[in-house]
């Protein structure tokens, strides 16, 4: 089995271990008949032109990213409480105004749909909306939390590279960029309401 234990700092880590049951691991089976594809979907947040398709072209854009599987889009995004910040979409749709750009194949996951929502209810719990930043705890943070998760490998290094490149110039980045976006949580998604995955039925309405 592979467990994905809680630190003290309430971040996911994977290891492989005996397998003894403890109620604060989620257990991920290794060998499973079932497979099911999973990608990340990535938008660019520049307007369109010759910028954003410059950025695009060499790997430095400035993306949003989300994490598809079972025909659900897994996003995180930023807002002013203490409620979670990740909500569904539906696949390739994005936030408004972004423009998508490709859907990148991570690999398969042997996790079962239900199995998928408990992963995001406990997620939920600790991408908080307020803990957004734009340079240390953005979308793609999340992305590239709940990929190792879901396939045990983090997104590409170059959805994320604006960010990277931020901490290490971090007095050019204004404040308010750093800051929990206005009206993110919104974005036309369902909000994981009460650290409680939203029903199938209401997903897909």
């Amino acid at each position: 089995m592979v467990r994905y234990n809680y630190n003290n700092n309430n971040r996911m880590n994977s290891q492989v271990e005996p397998d003894n049951s403890s109620s604060n691991q989620y257990e991920v089976p290794l060998f499973r008949d079932q497979k099911t594809p999973v990608y990340i979907n990535v938008y660019d947040m520049l307007p369109k032109g010759k910028i954003a398709d410059i950025g695009y072209m060499f790997g430095i854009g400035v993306f949003h990213s989300g994490v598809e599987v079972y025909d659900k889009e897994y996003n995180f995004g930023g807002h002013d409480f203490d409620s979670t910040g990740v909500f569904i979409m539906r696949p390739r749709i994005g936030p408004p105004n972004l423009t998508f750009k490709e859907s990148v194949f991570m690999g398969h996951t042997s996790l079962s749909k239900e199995e998928v929502k408990n992963v995001i209810e406990e997620l939920s719990k600790e991408w908080s909306g307020n803990s957004y930043n734009l340079l240390t705890r953005n979308c793609n943070h999340f992305t590239s939390d709940l990929c190792n998760i879901l396939v045990g490998k983090p997104a590409p290094n170059w959805i994320n590279r604006a960010a990277k490149l931020g901490t290490l110039f971090p007095c050019v980045v204004p404040n308010d960029w750093i800051e929990a976006p206005e009206g993110t949580d919104g974005a036309n998604g369902l909000i994981i309401s009460n650290n409680t995955v939203i029903n199938e039925e209401s997903s897909d309405s």
